[in-house]
């Protein structure tokens, strides 16, 4: 009975699917027209239905500039015209910069 589950579970290991986990991939941008608490959070949420999307921080770096870092879980890439789509047409808010890192 013992060898019959090792060698069950040895198969299991040998022949089951391989499951493989993308590495988080970290974006940051440069934004203007962001003026209060409420503007991040609809910021947040907007970039937050982008697929992937983990983490979302937005740090004030003077007096219109903040800096966005978005981490994803790396299934898929997001561009800046993907990230504005999201960010909606109407919106006042405007990415100045995008770049991404590892």
């Amino acid at each position: 009975m013992k060898t019959l589950l090792a060698s069950l579970v040895l198969l299991a290991l040998l022949f089951g699917p391989v499951i493989s986990q993308a590495a988080e991939v970290t974006y940051t941008a440069g934004m203007k027209g962001i003026e209060c608490a409420d503007c991040k959070k609809t910021i947040s949420r907007a970039l937050g239905k982008l697929k992937g999307v983990k983490t979302i921080r937005i740090v004030k770096e003077g007096d219109e500039q903040h800096r966005l870092t978005v981490v994803t879980d790396g299934s898929s890439t997001i561009t800046k015209a993907e990230a504005v789509a999201a960010l909606g047409k109407d919106s006042h808010y405007s990415l100045t910069s995008w770049s991404q890192g590892s």
